[in-house]
């Protein structure tokens, strides 16, 4: 259904953008067809869907940035404000994109491109396309500081059959309030899943320098001010008539005037002037005087500072039917609130407000002015009211602390290593349209494409060995250990008429980059396998690509193969190789050719895998057992061919075999 209204979708871009240009920008982000570095690859998505929850999460994703610091984080909304937004907060350190529309197409698109180890969302924006992809994906995905109204409740409860299992398909849900919770329940998300861990609003992060830059703004200013924050259409004329009131009695106040959408800006420029202030814009950067009466606010990213500044404020989306705003941030600035009645989107939160007695709830221009107007009248009543929100409150704090410690029972944080190398840490070069290469800077200062050509190494005579099976793989004289370069090759009859090109892919998925990035991720597991150099993809004719990789060689080691022909391994030897097939296996990876040739043992003594061509990681099944019943078959075919050429290989299933498969299953 989604599908068929993907159209209305980009007609209603289109013509929002006629006010907010900004919306017409990055459409190709709305489909999942954008670039996306490889460096963004195998980390975190973190969905906020707008401002309010970008600015909620603030705290939680610097604390998720500490956590991970060797994770990419690709911040995702559905809207260009929180975009800017995000970019204030956290600059270069995270990527930015648009979750895509809700297709099947779009959501796998997304998925295969960003490979993310976990997904977090922000409050309750969960679709079902973006669900299945990530429950089949085997990928956790995570609702935390979600609220859900009674009003919600009912409309989700409508579309049951539209949503299908969408709701249990969630990994976790951290809820708000325990409300909330037992209305997530009643949806279908499963109560083991299922916690409360209070709102994340309570743990705003101002920024350092907001008192001072506040302080600084009030010594200019000398006069009392007053905010009106995330108004909407219909509201305006409503707080312009209220502020006209306060007028009368307080001629020097000064109105800090700031809509909610930034399409907006100018047709409340116009209501301003039409309405007979004095005003000035704060994205014309004139500084305001002492005859002007209103500020508008016309920027992105600075509710916080004139909530600062202000003696008094008014959130906005409540004189009119559209739920309210956020009460936690005026607070948080020891700001005096008042709202009007419509506050349905954070009831809880304002129902405790108005039991404090802290917060001013009015139904009318003339309630609002008269509260204004006590409160700069009285300065004390209205600090009162701070206090009792702030006592109100005082113990609500910690969903940070405790969010991130449900994030890290899904995704345990990396070891801290020297070793440790992530997708976030490679380079990538595009030496011409046609080529892509990834490197790891920590090996190769440079990688050029020479890299992935014989003929050049040997030119510059530092191959030194090489090694025969479906193809030759080189070794090569560089670094501390020396690479392997090994260039893939079609196997079976198609490989007679066909050597080494193969269909295009997505460049993450073909054949040297998935090998590449699966290796990355097996080290990081502490899994025994090469470390991963370079990878090298590039276009052939009729649509294909050939792709090369480049990995460091495992020094002093030899495959099972070759030992097996110059003698029998010992029992001790029998039982490594089977506790490290078990510990690959444990990991659930899943060796597509495992053979004897594959599996290696070095002068220590410690087995190593190789060649993931092909492998993966993928969930429990039988396929574990058809591991090994291949690795026993390689055995039987090289016994048989060393029978038949008198030659010899020193393996016998009765005798070693058992070895291997106890050492498996113990």
């Amino acid at each position: 259904m989604i599908c068929l209204a993907t159209p209305l979708v980009f007609l209603y871009l289109w013509l929002r953008g006629a006010k907010a240009p900004e919306y017409r920008l990055r459409l190709r982000e709305r489909l999942a067809w954008q670039q996306i570095p490889a460096q963004a690859r195998d980390g975190i998505i973190i969905h906020c869907v707008s401002v309010g929850e970008t600015v909620a999460a603030r705290a939680l994703i610097e604390a998720i940035l500490a956590t991970y610091p060797n994770l990419p984080i690709t911040l995702t909304s559905m809207t260009p404000t929180a975009a800017t937004i995000a970019k204030q907060f956290f600059g270069e350190r995270v990527f930015y994109s648009y979750l895509p529309i809700d297709t099947a197409r779009a959501m796998a698109r997304f998925f295969r491109k960003l490979a993310p180890r976990i997904v977090i969302v922000l409050e309750t924006e969960v679709w079902p396309c973006f669900v299945a992809q990530a429950k089949q994906r085997g990928i956790p995905l995570l609702v935390v500081n979600a609220r859900m109204s009674e009003r919600s409740q009912r409309g989700y409860q409508r579309y049951r059959w539209l949503l299908g299992s969408l709701w249990n398909n969630l990994s976790f849900v951290a809820a708000q309030t325990a409300e909330s919770a037992e209305r997530f329940r009643q949806l279908g998300v499963n109560p083991e899943q299922l916690v409360v861990r209070g709102n994340l609003k309570h743990d705003i992060q101002l920024a350092p320098t907001l008192q001072e830059d506040a302080e600084l703004w009030r010594s200019r200013l000398q006069r009392p001010v007053l905010v009106a924050a995330s108004t909407h259409d219909g509201e305006d004329e409503q707080v312009l008539s209220a502020f006209k009131l306060v007028l009368t009695t307080t001629p020097n106040a000064l109105l800090i005037l700031v809509p909610r959408h930034p399409e907006r800006f100018t047709a409340v420029a116009h209501l301003i002037d039409t309405s007979g202030f004095s005003y000035v814009r704060r994205s014309q950067g004139e500084p305001v005087t002492p005859q002007h009466q209103v500020f508008l606010a016309d920027t992105m990213g600075e509710l916080m500072l004139w909530y600062a500044i202000a003696d008094g404020a008014f959130i906005g989306g409540s004189f009119i039917a559209r739920g309210g705003h956020n009460p936690l941030e005026p607070i948080a600035t020891h700001t005096p609130l008042a709202t009007g009645p419509h506050v349905f989107n954070f009831e809880q939160l304002y129902k405790r407000l108005e039991q404090a007695q802290a917060v001013a709830v009015v139904s009318s221009p003339e309630e609002l002015a008269a509260t204004w107007t006590s409160w700069l009248t009285q300065p004390q009543v209205a600090q009162q009211m701070v206090q009792r929100a702030l006592h109100e409150f005082r113990h609500d704090r910690g969903a940070t602390d405790a969010i991130l410690e449900d994030i890290q029972r899904y995704l345990p944080p990396l070891p801290q290593v020297k070793s440790l190398r992530t997708m976030a840490m490679i380079e990538t070069v595009q030496p011409n349209k046609n080529t892509m290469i990834w490197y790891d800077p920590e090996v190769l200062q440079q990688c050029p494409a020479d890299y992935f050509s014989p003929q050049y190494w040997m030119m510059q005579g530092k191959v030194k060995g090489s090694a025969t099976g479906r193809s030759t793989a080189f070794f090569v004289e560089q670094g501390e250990h020396g690479l392997l370069l090994r260039h893939y090759y079609r196997g079976g009859l198609v490989g007679k008429v066909n050597r080494d090109r193969f269909k295009r892919e997505p460049i993450p998925e073909s054949r040297a980059m998935a090998e590449f990035s699966l290796l990355l991720k097996l080290r990081e597991l502490g899994l025994p396998v090469p470390r991963p150099v370079a990878a090298h993809y590039t276009k052939a004719p009729g649509w294909c690509y050939r792709a090369d990789i480049l990995v460091e060689v495992i020094p002093h080691s030899s495959d099972l193969f070759k030992v097996l022909q110059q003698r029998q391994l010992t029992p001790s030897e029998w039982q490594t190789v089977g506790q490290t097939i078990r510990q690959l296996h444990d990991a659930n990876v899943y060796h597509s050719d495992l053979n004897c040739h594959n599996i290696m043992l070095d002068a220590a003594g410690k087995c190593w895998i190789v060649d993931f061509d092909k492998c993966g990681r993928q969930a429990s099944g039988p396929w574990k057992e058809g591991n090994l019943q291949r690795l026993l078959r390689s055995f039987h075919k090289e016994l048989n061919k060393a029978t038949k050429a008198q030659a010899a290989f020193h393996f016998n299933e009765t005798r070693d075999w058992p070895l291997l498969l106890n050492a498996y299953h113990g």
